[in-house]
């Protein structure tokens, strides 16, 4: 579950509101650089959508739904 918790706290870096829809991007390009996978942080995004704390929308972009 590593990745799921750096997706959160890029989250939490990103100071991320609550139905403030942003960018994928913002949080994939500076984890992948810190050496998360593709494929490890897109499992963390449908694990968070599964568990009602993100929601995936059209155009690579995402909105939270619970606070941090």
């Amino acid at each position: 579950m590593e990745a799921v918790e750096a997706v959160l706290e890029q989250l939490r870096v990103l100071d991320a509101k609550p139905d403030t829809p942003m960018s994928i991007f913002d949080i994939g390009v500076p984890l992948m650089k810190a050496g998360h996978s593709q494929e490890m942080l897109v499992n963390a995004l449908f694990y968070l959508e599964s568990k009602k704390t993100i929601e995936l929308l059209p155009g690579n972009r995402l909105r939270l739904i619970t606070p941090l």
